[in-house]
């Protein structure tokens, strides 16, 4: 009998379980990498988002013929639970850089993330008066 157990081949029970404890603690390394990823997801569909409600807004204004009046401001507060929008025209900049006759469309889009860090992203165009 001793010596049919002996020819049989295969895995002890033993090499069973050290491989099953070594698998473990490889698919556990992994789950800090999951959840960093569903963070970067989250944090890239916010910033999509912001962008494209910040192009709506700029589109909008650059389709209208006039902008009353300049400095133009405007503020939503609470699009979709999540952003505050502020926009702002100029039509000649501080600093020299607006050139004449040309409309300067600044919107900042404003949230906080998931996890709990404010966030802020500016978008500017300029518009022919």
């Amino acid at each position: 009998m001793s010596k049919k157990l002996k020819n049989q081949k295969g895995f002890t029970l033993v090499e069973v379980m050290i491989s099953m404890v070594i698998l473990a603690i490889g698919v556990l390394g992994l789950a800090p990498m999951m959840v960093t990823a569903m963070y970067g997801n989250a944090f890239s569909k916010d910033v999509t988002s912001a962008a494209f409600l910040a192009q709506d807004s700029m589109e909008r204004l650059k389709n209208q013929s006039v902008i009353t009046p300049i400095p133009y401001t405007e503020n939503d507060n609470g699009l979709f639970n999540v952003y505050n929008r502020s926009i702002r025209v100029d039509d000649s900049g501080s600093d020299g850089t607006v050139p004449p006759n040309v409309f300067r469309i600044l919107v900042t889009m404003s949230w906080t993330d998931k996890k709990g860090v404010s966030r802020s992203e500016t978008y500017s165009t300029y518009k022919m008066k």
